[in-house]
């Protein structure tokens, strides 16, 4: 039976929670139990593939979508990504290489680093997505998956997004070197005078535009197996980076 919008949307949000914040992956245990700077390191290496490559998902998607409104969004989005966040003075995949440089990496390491395999499989897998799957699927498995930085629905289950920038403050280091997090805050949370945040602006337009029963349900599908894949690479991610501080020494000890 399809849906009306608000029933919809909030049917979404329950397949996001149920999916993703019952059970997240390690890497929140990492940020909660195990912070360290070598951990935090490999984590920002890994996440420079993922932020390099997000807003050029959207570009693909943008090739077979034909609503003005919807590739107005994901053009937006990328200009934040890409160029300029409105709260600090570079896009998000900058700030995150600021993050990573402040740990020690240098350019020369994150343009050459070869991540795990279930990073290269993962990235992959979104890409593949963002190309082959008619636009509105794939927007779900793209631009949807904004909703697991979404401060409210994370609050449900007990939980604070991952790019929040409270764990990280563990680490020590410069204010300029958290702002890839305090620009997510803003852009992603969804609290405040910020508006409903990226996840949520994304969410509103997928109900736009899922107008039959068949279209719903191949969304939340596509969203589901989405939030999967991020899923598995974020807890191999986490265990590797939670391995890592065991062999050194966790912040605050």
């Amino acid at each position: 039976m399809k849906r009306d919008h608000e029933a919809y949307k909030e049917h979404i949000r329950s397949l996001v929670g149920e999916t993703y914040w019952e059970s997240p992956p390690a890497m929140y245990l990492f940020q909660r139990e195990y912070m360290s700077r070598d951990g935090a390191l490999f984590f920002a290496l890994e996440h420079c593939q993922f932020t390099d490559n997000f807003p050029r998902w959207f570009g693909n998607i943008i090739a077979n979508c034909p609503f003005i409104d919807a590739r107005a969004y994901m053009i937006g989005n990328m200009f934040v990504e890409e160029v300029k966040d409105p709260t600090i003075d570079v896009g998000h995949n900058e700030s995150m290489w600021m993050f990573a440089k402040a740990l020690g990496a240098n350019e020369k390491q994150i343009r050459e680093y070869v991540p795990l395999i279930v990073t290269t499989m993962a990235l992959h897998y979104f890409d593949n997505a963002s190309r082959t799957k008619p636009w509105l699927e794939a927007f779900a498995a793209i631009g949807c998956l904004e909703l697991l930085t979404n401060a409210p629905l994370a609050a449900r289950y007990g939980h604070i997004p991952g790019n929040s920038s409270q764990p990280w403050s563990k680490l020590g280091l410069e204010r300029d070197a958290l702002s890839h997090w305090t620009a997510a805050e803003h852009a992603d949370h969804g609290v405040g005078d910020d508006g409903p945040g990226h996840g949520e602006d994304a969410l509103e337009l997928l109900a736009r535009h899922a107008v039959t029963e068949e279209d719903q349900e191949r969304a939340a599908a596509a969203l589901r197996e989405s939030i999967l894949v991020h899923k598995y690479q974020y807890d191999q991610i986490g265990l590797r980076a939670i391995e890592l501080t065991k062999q050194s020494k966790p912040v605050g000890i």
